[in-house]
Order: structure tokens, then sequence, then C-alpha cells
């Protein structure tokens, strides 16, 4: 056993409140995420409420998604609203170019996504097509969307079934406007959302947020030069105003492969994840030069990690298991979040069925939970809840030459870290307070202890996420492999609460002040 890792929950030292949408989800069109992921042939075997799999939203319901990203990703900047409303059979076919020429028949539509956020309470946030798209076929679809009054737009969206608006808050003015979403300068992706934003109205009853495309991982120069860009003119002010968002992405890519890798290769892909940490300090710190009150929100609507594809599966597609390592890197990501809780508006994990990083697989009629999955389950006391400052006094586990390099040189200008061998974070709702903790190593045990600054703890209610070989994750056949045990009762001792963590493995602690 190695020495005692100490947890120090400071309780009148508050970060912010831990936004709920910072566990946010991303479904594209991409690979069998949509098909047959969330929607079905309604007249087919599978249970479904017009098309929406019956065993994917008894699934995801008790877990409360807060946000749901769609239709992409780089699918959204070749997206035309148009072709995915009205009857089914009558929608054309087209070809998905950024996904493996894959078939779109466009049966799940605008129409069919806000079904789905209605059965399983999310809120809809929508990626608009600035690409390959205009500003007026943008404005359309916020009209289409959102207007309860009398237009021909409103008129043909109650034709086909909607007599309520959506009332859409949330749109994308494109997406990775750098890359896929049209190789774009940021100096001309600024005059571009400037221009498309105009359109993106806001109706009575149904207020928008504009939500900028941000940058891709460390680009410290797409932040800045966007924003030079976006206040280039004696209407400073004014312009500044027309960005309620900016959504950057990070993945934290592989190491090995989905489930193969050693335990070196471990270590490098959750330093990899820990730094994320120097993404959102760094770009926030750009940001508050252009927006020192932070009335711009800042996102990652897409984080992850991002291994090889699958044998036997479409390489367009993006299909890859999640492992119990993915679940220690999403608990590790969650806690950052929780410890940036006033940086951060919104985070979208990519993405929700079958592809990168996602919660659930689906084959056929069957439908199970992944590791990561049962992250977000575990860590669900925090939404809503109060952030509060945790100190750490454990040390930096020991990483290859190769992860500490390609780390820190891309971060540690921005507050990389390193990776601690246990990393948590705490919240405080009332007198009930929250901790969450990831023993990071792949081999070794270790015993950590909480306390909390001018309090003592009682007897706290623990969970524990762990499973007897790191490259555990679950399948068709053994459904259940990885999953949540049963809590358990601690007992403190003069206030303070000793807990042992197995190696690679989550805990959650919950008591009363």
């Amino acid at each position: 056993m190695s020495s005692i890792h100490r947890l120090l929950v400071l309780p009148e030292e508050p970060i912010g409140t831990i936004n709920p949408m910072l566990h946010g989800h991303f479904a594209e069109h991409l690979g069998e995420l949509v098909y047959p992921g969330i929607y079905v042939d309604p007249k087919g075997s599978i249970p479904n409420t017009a098309g929406i799999r019956h065993d994917v939203v008894e699934a995801l319901k008790p877990l409360g998604v807060p946000v749901l990203r769609w239709p992409g990703g780089c699918f959204a900047d070749t997206y035309h609203w148009r072709d995915g409303i009205g009857p089914v059979d009558s929608r054309p076919m087209k070809v998905n170019t950024h996904w493996g020429m894959a078939e779109e028949p466009n049966h799940f539509g605008t129409h069919e996504f806000m079904e789905f956020c209605t059965q399983i309470g999310a809120e809809p946030y929508f990626a608009g097509n600035l690409g390959s798209g205009t500003p007026g076929e943008m404005r359309g679809w916020v009209e289409y969307c959102n207007f309860s009054g009398n237009s021909t737009l409103a008129d043909e969206r109650r034709s086909h079934g909607a007599a309520e608006p959506f009332r859409v808050k949330y749109w994308g003015v494109g997406n990775e406007n750098w890359g896929c979403g049209g190789n774009m300068s940021p100096s001309v992706y600024a005059a571009e959302y400037l221009r498309y934003q105009t359109f993106v109205n806001s109706y009575p009853g149904a207020p928008v947020e504009r939500i900028a495309c941000g940058p891709n991982g460390n680009d410290w120069n797409w932040t800045e030069k966007f924003f030079e860009g976006i206040v280039e003119s004696k209407n400073a002010p004014w312009r500044i105003n027309q960005v309620q968002g900016f959504a950057a992405h990070y993945y934290a890519g592989t190491a090995g492969t989905a489930t193969q890798y050693t335990e070196v290769e471990w270590l490098h892909l959750l330093a990899r994840g820990s730094a994320i940490e120097g993404i959102i300090t760094g770009h926030r710190s750009i940001m508050d030069r252009y927006d020192p009150e932070r009335k711009i929100k800042l996102l990652l609507d897409e984080w992850g990690t991002w291994h090889p594809v699958e044998q036997g599966k479409p390489g367009g597609g993006l299909y890859q298991q999640s492992t119990i390592r993915d679940a220690c890197l999403a608990a590790l990501t969650l806690d950052i979040f929780n410890n940036h809780a006033d940086k951060l508006f919104m985070a979208n994990i990519a993405q929700l069925i079958n592809v990168l990083q996602s919660l659930l697989l689906v084959e056929e009629d069957k439908c199970i939970k992944t590791p990561t999955f049962h992250v977000f389950d575990l860590y669900q006391p925090h939404k809503g809840a109060q952030a509060v400052r945790m100190v750490h006094a454990s040390e930096l586990l020991s990483l290859s030459d190769e992860t500490v390099s390609s780390c820190r040189t891309n971060f540690l200008d921005r507050n990389f870290r390193g990776l601690q061998a246990v990393q948590g974070s705490a919240s405080l709702r009332d007198k009930t307070i929250c901790v969450t903790a990831v023993n990071s190593s792949p081999s070794e045990a270790v015993e950590i202890e909480v306390s909390v600054r001018g309090a003592k703890l009682g007897d706290v209610e623990t969970v524990l996420l762990t499973t007897s070989d790191i490259h555990d994750h679950n399948t068709f056949d053994v459904p259940d492999k990885v999953k949540l045990g049963h809590a358990q009762r601690v007992s403190s001792k003069d206030g303070v609460i000793r807990v042992t963590l197995p190696p690679a493995s989550v805990i959650r602690l919950v008591g009363s002040l």
C-alpha cells in the first residue's frame, strides 16, 4: 500500500455552480449512431415510438441528459434542414461525404430529433450550416422551429405535426470552420459568423443564444484572431455582444487501441485527458481580455477519446469500444469541469451511441451501457451543486518522457499540471457534500483520507466503479462486466473518512456536514 493521499474540502471557498449542461452529449449523423442507434423502422421488430428506440430511451432517461447537440460535427456544414422534414418516404437520399460516403436517407430530421429530446428530457442544441449553407437557410430553420405566429414556415411546421414551436435556444453558427466546416482562417470566420448570426433571430417566447466555432485543442491563435476580428471596428462593444457562446473541441486521442494497451499507454492517455484543464484555462484567459465580465459562455462541445475503429466496422463509422480506461478519463474530465465551474458553461462528450466515447452500444435489438455511461451516472449528484475547492496532497505519477514531452509542449504555458495519482472534485448542496476521485494508477491501490475544513464528516455513502482488469469492457454477451458497485456505508473517525481505491477506479462519497 502506498502512502495516504489526503483530500481536504474547503466549503468556504466556492468555485461556482456546476451547470448540469457540463454533462451534455452529442449525436451526429455518423456511423451507427442515428441509424439504428436512435432511429429504426417504425414498423419494424425493434420496439419504438415514432421510430425512436424504447431501449435507448429507457437507458438514457434516468441519466438526466441535460442537453443534446445535433446534427454534427462535420455533418452539420453539409446538412440542409429541409431535406429532413415532411413525409419520410419523400425525403431525399443523400451521401454523407465526411463519413465513409454512407447513405443518408434523412429519415431522422428536425421533428424526429425533437421527439427524441422530448422522450429523454434533453434540451436541444442545433448546429447550423455555415460551411455550405446560406444565411437565409439558417434563418429559415430558426423561424420554422421557433416562431409561434402566422408565417408560411410556422404553418409548414404545424402541417408536419408540431402545433407549438420547438423553442430551440442554442444555435451553433457552423462547426469546425477551421477544418471540415470550410477551412477558414479565424478572421474570415469572424466575418462570416457576424453575417450569419445576424439572421439567427429571437422570436417572442423563444430567445436564442448563438454559439461561435471555437478552436481545435490548443490553437490559441484561433481564439485570439477570432475575437480580434469580432471587435475590429468602432462598434466593438456592439459586435462583441453578438457572441453568446464560444465552443472549443479537444480530443485526448488514443494510446494503443480501444481495448489493447500497456500500462504506459494507460498513463499516456490519462495524461492527455488531464491536459483538458489547460484547454479550459488557456482559452478562457484569452477570452477574458475581450470579455472581462464573462458574458460569453465557453463550451467544450466535443471532447473524449478517439481510438482506431473496431474490426468489422465501417472505417468511416468511428465505432469503438469503451473500457475502464475510458471511464477513468471521463471521470478525470468531469472533475476538471467541476474545478473550473466558473469558466465553463456546457460540455458535450463525443458521442452518444456507438461512435467514439459513447455511453451506449446497440446491435440489432440489444442495448448495453458502457463504463463511460456509469461515470456520468456516478457523477449525477454534482449537477447543480456548488463546486468548492479541494486541496490534493497527492504525488505525480511517473510518466514516460514521451508523455511528458507531448503534453507539456502543448499545455505547459496554459497550466498543464501533470497526472496526479489521485484527482477529484467536491461540491456542496445545502449541508450535503459530494466528493469524487479517480485512482489513475493502473496497478497500485491507494488509500485516501477525506476531511472538511471547519466541519466533521459523519458516516458517508460510497459507490465504487472498479473491475479486475484494466482492459475490461462491456459486450453484448457480457453487458455488466463493468458496472457500479453497491452503495456502502463508511464510518468516520474524528470526522475524517479513510477508504481504499483499487487500481484504475473511480469513487463517489456523499455525506452530511
